[in-house]
């Protein structure tokens, strides 16, 4: 296999002497012939080494700010889709247009709907993970830590509807239900550490919190839709009390 060329005398001189001896026409040949080495030895005319490609700041905003700031657009698209016309309606065209984007700057990011609707759910996973991990200490009693998570748990998603909604669509959707199975997993032996304050390798605990989160999944996607008519103290009361006589049961 040949070897890529890397160096090279200076061809765009050489060409134009020898236009110059053969008297040809420096306009369109010209450009052609250099265009062809140009292709071949991969290098712009001012170059004598193959160099790769600079992405320089636009508008004095560098590339990857650029793509972050695409990205969150996006993604924020995603949730105002999804709180508008649920999980069913979400498409790359509906995103992007939403976002004010072309699809290019779409699969800059995601490879797909399911990509950027799992991203966006990371999101939402992320933030609760944060409040949780900020405000949660093993102190007091069982049901003053139950308490305490319950009402983290209910500021956090509140705190956003859209994201609330995506957190309990989830199970509309086989790319965000795995993920969000992922997400039980990932925090059922801190709550059961932490909060709980059970053996996260005892199975009758580990079934029990596994219910707890389950539960309250369900009974948030309830409350949201308006199907409980509770305020939001009521409904963090009654999640403390369904959470401590799990945490009893065992």
């Amino acid at each position: 296999m040949d070897r890529p060329i890397t160096h090279r005398f200076d061809m765009s001189s050489l060409l134009d002497a020898m236009l110059v001896l053969h008297s040809i026409d420096t306009g369109s040949k010209l450009e052609r012939y250099r265009s062809q080495f140009t292709m071949q030895l991969g290098t712009h005319p001012c170059q004598d080494v193959v160099m790769p490609p600079v992405v320089r700041p636009y508008r004095g905003v560098a590339a990857d700010k650029r793509r972050r700031e695409r990205r969150e657009k996006l993604l924020d698209a995603c949730l105002d889709v999804v709180a508008e016309s649920g999980v069913a309606a979400v498409t790359v065209d509906g995103i992007c247009a939403r976002a004010g984007l072309s699809k290019r700057y779409f699969y800059e990011s995601f490879g797909d709907r399911d990509a950027i609707l799992v991203s966006a759910l990371d999101g939402v996973i992320d933030n609760v993970g944060d409040a949780l991990g900020d405000e949660v200490h093993r102190h007091g009693s069982t049901a003053d830590r139950v308490g305490h998570t319950a009402a983290v748990l209910v500021r956090a998603l509140t705190a956003d509807p859209r994201a609330s909604l995506l957190y309990t669509a989830a199970s509309a959707n086989p790319a965000l239900d795995a993920r969000r199975r992922q997400m039980v997993d990932r925090f059922t032996p801190v709550l059961m550490r932490e909060v709980l304050d059970a053996d996260p390798a005892n199975p009758r605990a580990e079934a029990a919190t596994v219910l707890m989160v389950a539960g309250t999944t369900e009974l948030l996607d309830r409350w949201f839709r308006g199907d409980l008519n509770f305020t939001e103290a009521e409904f963090v009361d009654t999640l403390t009390a369904l959470g401590v006589a799990l945490a009893t049961a065992f």
